[in-house]
């Protein structure tokens, strides 16, 4: 049994992306990044490791669709810009279909954005603990944050009492 352990904030931005690739997952904070410049800079963790695989289904109606399978990742924004704006921000990507479409509901009805930093047991084996692959600096000016310090201070306190 593994102790699954997850960093919750109010004050930035914090998402999920699962099925993508790490080119979508850099599109994706760029342009967040081009429309919300104050979420400041943006740590991307691979949270879950998948070769990309792509399968033709069809619908109840016949109609063909593409399923893709692929990583999942974690993006961990620096600045603090309160739970009502990372909500609106989460809404707008549930349209344009980035996200899933709970995924706002969700945290609003929680009231909080939540990561996981530690391993997870599933049916399938264990998931490694999120993996930092790349960051992204935000534009000169919005970097005043501390959203990723926060983040990977609890990753490190989480190290020494679970292993990861």
């Amino acid at each position: 049994m593994h102790l699954i352990t997850g960093y919750t904030t109010r004050r930035h931005l914090l998402l999920d992306l699962d099925n993508t690739t790490l080119s979508k997952a850099l599109r994706v904070v760029k342009l967040i990044m081009s429309d919300w410049p104050e979420v400041g800079s943006c740590l991307i963790l691979q949270s879950s490791e998948k070769a990309l695989k792509t399968s033709t289904r069809h619908s109840w109606n016949g109609w063909p669709w593409i399923k893709t399978e692929a990583s999942n990742y974690h993006l961990v924004f620096n600045n603090h810009i309160g739970l009502n704006k990372c909500c609106r921000i989460a809404e707008t990507l549930a349209v344009l279909r980035i996200l899933q479409k709970d995924y706002e509901k969700i945290r609003t009805f929680r009231g909080d954005m939540t990561l996981r930093v530690s391993e997870v047991e599933t049916i399938g084996g264990v998931k490694p603990a999120p993996v930092a692959v790349c960051a992204v600096l935000g534009e000169k000016g919005y970097g005043d944050g501390e959203g990723i310090r926060e983040y990977l201070n609890l990753r490190r306190c989480s190290r020494g009492i679970l292993p990861l």
